[in-house]
């Protein structure tokens, strides 16, 4: 299968979507462990996954993940054979690299509730975090044996963080109520709403990214972008070449060690800083859809995969 490179200055953009796979992707993961190990949620074409890097393409034999709308995929940050998958209401789990899977580690029973976001903490591999599209964020500390309901947010749960510093300390980005975060391994949680009041539409967030020792997050929210030095207690804006709530921010990256560089996507434009917002360069991409996904090579920070698919209906 082709895989397309897209050269800018400094940079080499892999574009993952119609030229790569001949479908509209949601989901871009990147093992943790491995830079070349890129595995990829389609919107109807199920899942895939790449050991080099993009090059070759293969599917999971599991038949019920060739086809539909895969919402979420994580890499164990400890085992780089064990990958979750979240199609609709299923969460699959697979500890020997995609070929076999498990497909009822969790399964949500109430209609039209899916799982959109699943997060393996790196602390204590035992402990799997889930976000539904009800507002719900779901923990388990057995592994997947048994599921507990930490809050409910009465929104969606459009992203959900866990830091990179201490995992007891996890975000959730949500449509149109802002951030929830706790410290306590989800026991209790705080709505941070208020203190996006000089900030319209931010309470609509987007996407949640953190620096590799989460001294940093970054957020798109429908204001434009925020900063938080505090993992989402307090946050700051983002300077942009565009007014606030002027244009729609889905694709988002953070260098790993390095807070100053920041990378977003809007439309057809991929914009760029390299000194945390004070200037930035702009490039028109190459492609009619809209990216969904950005994923920094933790390895080579000048490459960038990109996730793109058509504007839903």
């Amino acid at each position: 299968m082709r895989y397309t490179y897209i050269f800018l200055p400094l940079f080499l953009l892999i574009f993952l979507g119609a030229g790569c796979v001949g479908s509209d992707v949601e989901v871009v993961e990147m093992d943790p462990n491995d830079n070349k190990a890129i595995y990829i949620g389609t919107r109807d074409n199920g899942m895939l996954y790449s050991y080099d890097a993009g090059i070759s393409w293969m599917r999971p034999q599991d038949v019920d993940l060739m086809e539909g709308s895969i919402n979420a995929i994580e890499v164990d940050p400890e085992n780089t054979c064990a990958v979750y998958v979240a199609k609709g209401q299923s969460l699959y789990y697979t500890n020997d690299c995609s070929r076999h899977f498990e497909k009822d580690l969790y399964v949500e029973t109430r209609s039209e509730v899916e799982i959109d976001h699943i997060i393996a903490d790196w602390y204590n591999k035992e402990t799997i975090w889930l976000g539904l599209n009800n507002g719900d964020i779901l923990k388990s500390e057995d592994a997947g044996v048994s599921w507990k309901t930490l809050t409910n947010t009465d929104r969606p749960i459009t992203d959900l963080l866990v830091s990179n510093a201490d995992s007891r300390i996890a975000l959730a980005g949500t449509d149109r109520d802002g951030f929830y975060r706790t410290e306590d391994g989800g026991e209790t949680w705080v709505h941070i709403e208020k203190e996006l009041k000089d900030y319209s539409n931010a309470k609509r967030v987007y996407r949640i990214v953190q620096t590799g020792a989460a001294e940093t997050v970054i957020a798109a929210t429908k204001y434009g972008l925020l900063r938080s030095f505090d993992f989402g207690l307090s946050w700051e804006v983002v300077d942009l070449v565009t007014a606030p709530s002027e244009v729609g921010i889905y694709g988002l990256a953070i260098r790993e060690d390095n807070s100053d560089v920041i990378y977003y996507t809007s439309g057809s434009t991929f914009y760029v800083t390299s000194n945390a917002g004070v200037t930035w360069s702009t490039s028109e991409l190459a492609t009619a859809r809209d990216v969904q996904q950005l994923v920094v090579d933790p390895e080579n920070a000048s490459v960038l995969y990109v996730g793109v698919a058509r504007e839903e209906d």
